[in-house]
């Protein structure tokens, strides 16, 4: 299925503009990865034959990543764009996290499946007419074979039977699954919560906006102002000269219900006398 799937897309995905030398770069990145896990290996394994083993396979995937990243920068470079820079990977510890037996069952799963993938992309290559590309794979495959044969060889020995290497190698691909999962999960995750803060903050800044537009209107609506009668006399009455308050308790107007109509003449008639008297002489009622 597998290898069907991998003749299926091969000449689409290297058929896409730039997508080679991403590619290749990837490979060498992947490259640099396996060989940090391979250097802790050597340095954990107790057998002095396996820290040999593992130490020649670190030196092959040095020289791997130097391999594909030099090729990804002539195809940079002949596309007129700047290359990538110098692999760089981080390390999962897995010697450390799977312990001897079940790390050689992953690494012989990758070396498997990395000889039938490069197999492929030589044919490919080959059929294409690109003799330098086709050329690094070749060069690579000799190397990948080597190491699925001492991988394996080194899997058995471990787990004692044949039987039991099928069973470990089972074991390391169900982790790697859950692995892939994981990592499936966190990418999805990303992107949920990367939309779903965009969603907030749209929503967010249209409910404020539209809050400051009608509260402004409301503010506008609610002000006081003055009333008709006594915005037309205010100017006068400050344009002026000062008056007694007899004066202005008679000039000022007064709105609908006024002092006229509540208080008698007579009543209002004493109230401008005793204001109008001198300050010493008003009778107190």
């Amino acid at each position: 299925m597998r290898a069907a799937v991998l003749r299926l897309v091969t000449p689409i995905v290297w058929r896409v503009p730039g997508h080679g030398a991403r590619k290749l770069y990837g490979f060498a990145r992947a490259e640099q990865g396996s060989r940090i896990d391979l250097l802790h290996a050597a340095h954990r394994t107790d057998a002095p034959a396996r820290r040999v083993l593992y130490l020649r396979h670190a030196l092959d995937e040095t020289r791997h990543a130097q391999m594909f990243w030099r090729r990804s920068t002539d195809l940079r470079l002949a596309a007129g764009r700047d290359p990538f820079p110098p692999p760089v990977a981080d390390t999962e510890r897995l010697f450390e996290r799977l312990g001897e037996l079940r790390f050689l069952a992953f690494v012989h799963r990758g070396e498997r499946r990395g000889r039938q993938q490069f197999e492929r992309y030589a044919a490919h290559f080959s059929a294409r007419g690109d003799v330098r590309t086709r050329a690094l794979f070749e060069a690579i495959l000799v190397d990948e074979q080597r190491h699925e044969s001492y991988t394996r060889a080194l899997l058995v020995e471990l787990a004692g039977s044949e039987r039991a290497a099928r069973r470990e190698l089972q074991r390391a691909a169900l982790w790697e699954a859950w692995r892939t999962w994981r990592r499936a999960g966190r990418t999805l995750a990303t992107a949920v919560y990367t939309l779903a803060m965009i969603a907030i903050y749209l929503v967010a800044g249209a409910v404020v906006l539209t809050s400051a537009i009608f509260g402004r209107r409301d503010r506008r609506a609610a002000s006081w102002h003055l009333p008709t009668s006594a915005a037309a006399a205010a100017p006068a009455i400050a344009a002026s000269p000062a008056t007694s308050p007899a004066a202005t308790l008679a000039a000022a107007p007064v709105a609908a219900g006024t002092l006229s109509d509540a208080v008698p003449a007579a009543s209002r008639q004493a109230a401008m006398a005793t204001a109008a008297a001198p300050p010493g002489t008003r009778e107190v009622p």
